[in-house]
């Protein structure tokens, strides 16, 4: 596996915050937003960014064109087939913006309140593999922790940190010696937050090779579909 392969891999921890319901025993305020969330979601079309040390790509998702995330910068035709494939298998995985309180969050277990003030509570979780999308992501949920940030008033989630708190091995022949995921979230036109920007930041060494690698995912510019 090539690390940019590898890099696009990890990347899909960061949909923690994109999946399916199941798991009891989340607190109230959890629940709740994560049912206002659900009752209120929409289509969006809107701008996506990536940026890294070997992608710097600009892009429009529009939910009912095909395919529905289109390079805008740089020309298609510009990319290398490796360049390409990673933009397609990123056009393929992409359902549309990623809703903070997402159903997936009713499947994180472990949830522990860590600090709260009168306008906002922070709790940790543990990830776990009905939480992630992407098998290989799935493989390793029990190496990750996470926490969050409740905005009381909005009942929303307004941040999520996902990380790893110990060096592991993801597959063979490649360490990771820190991974961690900062999401950052804003309210969308319905007034539901959603993933506004990724930081996903990686050091370790695969395949005989150090790196140390950060990658950055914006959406904005949302509109109705």
């Amino acid at each position: 596996m090539q690390l940019n392969t590898l890099l696009l891999t990890l990347g899909l921890a960061a949909a923690c915050a994109t999946a399916a319901l199941a798991q009891p025993a989340i607190p109230t305020a959890l629940a709740a937003a994560v049912s206002a969330t659900q009752a209120a979601k929409a289509d969006y079309a809107f701008d996506f960014q990536l940026e890294s040390r070997h992608q710097n790509w600009r892009a429009r998702f529009e939910p009912e064109a095909a395919p529905r995330l289109r390079l805008v910068s740089p020309a298609r035709d510009t990319l290398d087939d490796g360049a390409r494939r990673a933009f397609d298998g990123l056009a393929e995985r992409m359902e549309g913006v990623s809703w903070c309180a997402s159903d997936t969050m009713a499947n994180v277990t472990d949830v522990r309140l860590l600090r709260e003030d009168a306008q906002t509570a922070t709790y940790s979780f543990q990830p776990t593999r009905e939480s992630i999308r992407g098998e290989s992501a799935q493989r390793f949920a029990d190496r990750l922790r996470g926490e969050f940030t409740l905005n009381k008033a909005a009942s929303d989630i307004s941040a999520m940190r996902i990380f790893a708190p110990q060096a592991f091995s993801p597959i063979p022949l490649t360490r990771l010696d820190a991974l961690t995921i900062n999401i950052r979230c804003q309210p969308a036109p319905n007034g539901r937050h959603y993933a506004a920007e990724t930081v996903m930041e990686l050091r370790g060494s695969a395949f005989g090779q150090a790196f140390n690698e950060r990658t950055v995912q914006r959406a904005g510019n949302l509109s109705a579909g």
